[in-house]
């Protein structure tokens, strides 16, 4: 068992609890059209935001190797500026459990609060395994992947044709199946 390597929750709770940040917000605006409880559709705009980017950037994994958010290095400083409530998991466990309550008042807000709830879980079983948030580095900063808009300079692979098919292209003048 010596050789296993450890599973990190954190990375899976921060991915779940950014889109649950996201659908609490998408819920609270259809919740605050005509529904009861506008009170907790308003209060599940605000934290959804504030899910939203704290879990915007993607902590350093346990290897060192990060593929950060675009833009992520704006909003870094911010959560490492947080001290304990950025960094401990515990801390965002406990948060987002409690911030998960009020969502269930309101029925376009229930599976999002649902979400959080068990984002909030995966943050307790990284906290239980000594996990915690670490801002990425420079030298993690220059391996990470770029993005880039430029064509592929090669033609995609082709199978080769069959004899046949390339005698009957030779034979009907046609240059371009040669």
């Amino acid at each position: 068992m010596g050789g296993m390597m450890k599973w990190e929750w954190a990375m899976w709770a921060n991915e779940h609890a950014f889109v649950s940040g996201i659908l609490l917000v998408m819920g609270g605006i259809v919740g605050a059209f005509d529904f009861s409880g506008k009170e907790f559709a308003y209060y599940s705009i605000a934290a959804g935001v504030f899910v939203t980017l704290l879990e915007y950037p993607r902590g350093t994994r346990i290897n060192g190797k990060v593929v950060p958010r675009r833009f992520q290095d704006k909003i870094s400083p911010i959560v490492d500026f947080l001290g304990p409530l950025g960094r401990n998991y515990f801390i965002r466990f406990v948060l987002y459990l409690l911030m998960s309550v009020p969502t269930v008042f309101c029925l376009p807000t229930i599976m999002s609060g649902v979400s959080l709830f068990f984002g909030s879980v995966m943050y307790f079983v990284a906290a239980i395994g000594n996990e915690e948030w670490k801002p990425e580095s420079a030298s993690a900063l220059a391996r990470q992947k770029t993005l880039t808009q430029q064509p592929p300079m090669n033609p995609p692979p082709r199978p080769p044709q069959a004899k046949g098919e390339r005698a009957a292209a030779v034979t009907n003048g046609d240059k371009n199946n040669i």
